[in-house]
C-alpha cells in the first residue's frame, strides 16, 4: 500500500487551486546555513515564527503523506503541535492545545484556564534528561472531571515512512517539471507508513515520562496526542490487555487520538486535526505498563535445542 504527499509545507495537495509553488531546498550544509542567516527559509506553517525544520535539514517539506485508504499520516515531528520553548504560541497551536485540553479536563474550559510549560526537563536516574513537550495545568474554573490536575503532555513525533526515496524522487520529479501541478504532487508513490518505528520510539516516552508523573506528587498524570494510524497500532497491539475504561473514575493516562477534520470545507492550507471520538483511551497508567510487559510468551524452543559453540561445533540443549 502506497502513500501520496498530503501535505507540502502547509499546504493540502487534495484541491487544484491554488497550486502549489515548489521550495528550493539545498543538500549542501554550508549553503543551509548561509541561508539561514539571510533568512531564506520559509517559515513552518505550524510553529510561529521558526523556520521549516524539513528544509533547514536539507529534506522536502513533506508535512503528511495519506495512505491509498485516504488516512492521514504525520510524517514531520512539528506537524502535531511542536513545542519552541521562547516562541509564542501560533494559532494552530492554540487550536491543538485547547482541544487536547477539553479531552483532558472538560469541555467548557475556556483558553485562559489551559496553561502550560514547554520543553521541561524531566529526571532520569544515572542517565541523560528527558524533555516533556508540554506540562498543562487547569486554572481555576469548575473541576468537573476525573483525571489528574496536571499532566506530561506528550505529542506525536513525526512518522516515518519505508522507502522514503520514492517520496523524495517524487517531490523532486514534479518540481522539475515545466509547469508542476497539484495534480501530479498528489499520485501515490511506492512510500508507505512505518507505524512499528513510530512506536518503539513511543515506547520510552510511555514508561519514563509516565513514570516519572507518577512519582511527582499526587495528581499528575500523563497525556498523549497521537494520530489515528498510531493509535490503531497501539490498540492492536493491546487488544487482549482489557485495560480498564476509568474515563469517568480516577485515570492516570489518556491517549487522544486525532483525525482529519473531514467534515470541514475543503480549502487551501493545512489540512485540519480534531479529536476523534471514536479513538479515546483513559486508563491507569500502571496497569498499561504492565499490558506492554505481558505482551511477550513463553517460548521454550528459542531456549533449547541446538546451539554452536565458539568452536563452530553443534551442541544440543534440552
Amino acid at each position: 500500500m502506497g502513500v501520496s504527499v498530503a501535505e507540502y509545507l502547509g499546504q493540502r495537495t487534495d484541491i487544484d487551486n491554488p497550486v502549489i509553488s515548489p521550495v528550493f531546498v539545498s543538500t549542501d550544509k554550508a549553503e543551509r546555513d548561509a541561508q539561514k542567516r539571510q533568512g531564506a527559509i520559509p517559515n513552518c506553517p505550524f510553529v510561529c515564527g521558526n523556520i521549516c525544520k524539513k528544509i533547514g535539514s536539507g529534506y522536502e517539506p513533506v508535512c503528511s503523506v495519506r495512505k491509498s485508504d485516504g488516512t492521514l499520516w504525520l510524517n514531520c515531528s512539528e506537524r502535531m503541535c511542536a513545542t519552541k520553548k521562547d516562541l509564542p504560541l501560533s494559532s494552530y497551536q492554540r487550536g491543538i492545545l485547547l482541544q487536547a485540553g477539553r479531552y483532558i479536563y472538560n469541555p467548557y474550559v475556556t483558553p485562559e484556564q489551559i496553561c502550560i510549560k514547554r520543553e521541561i526537563r524531566l529526571s532520569v536516574i544515572e542517565s541523560t534528561n528527558y524533555n516533556a513537550d508540554f506540562i498543562i495545568a487547569l486554572q481555576g474554573g469548575n473541576r468537573d472531571f476525573s483525571g489528574p490536575d496536571r499532566l506530561v503532555l506528550e505529542m506525536q513525533g513525526g512518522g516515518e515512512t519505508s522507502n522514503t526515496g520514492a517520496l523524495t524522487e517524487h517531490v523532486r520529479n514534479w518540481k522539475m517539471m515545466p509547469e508542476p501541478s497539484n495534480i501530479f504532487l498528489r499520485r501515490e508513490t511506492a512510500a508507505s507508513t512505518l507505524e512499528t518505528n513510530a512506536w518503539r520510539r513511543q515506547q520510552e516516552q510511555f514508561i519514563v515520562k509516565g513514570n516519572i508523573a507518577m512519582k511527582t506528587q499526587r495528581g499528575c498524570g500523563i497525556a498523549f496526542c497521537v494520530g489515528t494510524l498510531l493509535y490503531d497500532y497501539l490498540m492492536n497491539k493491546l487488544a487482549s490487555a482489557n485495560l480498564p475504561n476509568l474515563r469517568e473514575y480516577n485515570w492516570t493516562l489518556a491517549i487522544i487520538g486525532f483525525k482529519e477534520d473531514s467534515c470541514a470545507p475543503i480549502q487551501a492550507g493545512a489540512i485540519p486535526l480534531i479529536v476523534d471520538e471514536s479513538r479515546l483511551l483513559y486508563t491507569n497508567y500502571q496497569t498499561f505498563v504492565q499490558a506492554l510487559i505481558n505482551q511477550g510468551e513463553p517460548t521454550p524452543d528459542a531456549f533449547r535445542g541446538l546451539f554452536i559453540n565458539l568452536n563452530n561445533e553443534s551442541v544440543a540443549f534440552q
